[in-house]
């Protein structure tokens, strides 16, 4: 399981540092990204939306509360604030637009490591309902 959790402090680290070769390193052939919001990305799509995350909110931070490795998996419970200090546009749509609100974003990721510790699939679980209300914007409708 010490594998599994330096692995996943490697994904934790290229990401938050906005290192995305290294971020990239970290992925296996074939990755999926499951924004829990209804888009499921590949890698070119998820380096795409990480850029337009921190274009939108350009101060923000992230911490790991806790990490729980298992065996080919790691689940971790983070936290970030920000301020979302433009749009946040991806493929030209704007998934969320700028509000200058401050918001903190508790969330769980799940990672699926392969056998050589690459990230296969890529998780994530939040409360969206909250986040647009902290920053003021409606929310989408799903019908």
């Amino acid at each position: 399981m010490e594998a599994i959790e330096r692995a996943q402090a490697a994904v934790q680290r290229a990401w938050t540092g906005q290192d995305w070769e290294a971020w990239a390193a970290t992925c296996a052939e074939g990755y999926v990204f499951d924004t829990g919001t209804g888009l499921r990305l590949d890698l070119a799509g998820t380096l795409a939306w990480s850029k337009a995350w921190f274009a939108a909110f350009p101060d923000y931070t992230e911490r790991v509360a806790e990490v729980h490795a298992g065996p080919d998996s790691a689940v971790a419970e983070l936290v970030g604030e920000a301020t979302s200090a433009g749009d946040f546009v991806l493929g030209g749509v704007t998934l969320l637009p700028a509000t200058g609100r401050r918001f903190r974003l508790a969330y769980a990721k799940v990672l699926v490591f392969d056998a050589e510790r690459k990230v296969v699939r890529d998780r994530q679980y939040q409360d969206r309902l909250d986040l647009y209300h902290q920053l003021g914007v409606r929310f989408p409708s799903d019908g």
